[in-house]
């Protein structure tokens, strides 16, 4: 995954550095732990050939169930479906080294996500956990594509958190609907002429 490194394409304002996330379509400030979330996405489109559009990142708990969490998925591979979670992904910034205590917080995602696989990454150590039947999830070799990934079915736990519906426009220009959702629409890196928005809650 080292390779990918160089590729990343900078923008700058007002003195910053950015990535553009294809993923979320917005700018986002460049720092350790995203150099190797924008990898590990070019790594899971480039090698593993899965679609972008079945590539989520930064995706909150709320999304799925869990509306009183306030942490986040890294990453989230989905089913050509488009709403099962097929991998969860967990990046950490290139020196903070994959041991127990990050596996432990990896394993809690993907069991409570009920995700057939579970991914972790620094950008040079990748490790991989699939679900096995009898005894939960077992660290295994990296699946070849992400085809082959989507024939695996060994997790059979129904997924009871999907993806919660878009709003409507109507919806959208309640005050009380978007201050209770406002971590899911604009986060403390959106630039500021963005903020400005006359239904946005001010920082």
């Amino acid at each position: 995954m080292q390779k990918l490194l160089s590729f990343h394409r900078e923008y700058t304002f007002d003195g910053k550095k950015y990535f553009y996330d294809k993923c979320r379509k917005k700018y986002i400030l460049k720092t350790p732990e995203e150099i190797i979330r924008q990898t590990t996405v070019k790594f899971f489109r480039w090698k593993l050939h899965t679609p972008l559009r079945n590539i989520q990142t930064e995706v909150s708990m709320k999304r799925y169930g869990y509306p009183e969490r306030r942490d986040r998925a890294d990453i989230l591979i989905l089913q050509p479906d488009g709403n099962t979670i097929l991998a969860v992904v967990e990046c950490k910034a290139a020196y903070i080294p994959i041991d127990e205590k990050v596996i432990a917080q990896l394993l809690r995602y993907a069991k409570a996500l009920n995700s057939e696989f579970a991914f972790a990454t620094n950008g040079s150590d990748l490790r991989v956990f699939r679900f096995d039947q009898r005894s939960g999830y077992k660290e295994t070799e990296c699946p070849a594509s992400y085809k082959r990934m989507c024939r695996s079915n060994c997790n059979e736990t129904p997924q009871a958190m999907t993806l919660s519906s878009r709003p409507d426009l109507k919806t959208l220009e309640n005050i009380t609907y978007v201050r209770r959702h406002y971590d899911s629409y604009i986060g403390r890196q959106t630039r500021e002429h963005l903020k400005k928005k006359r239904y946005w809650p001010q920082q």
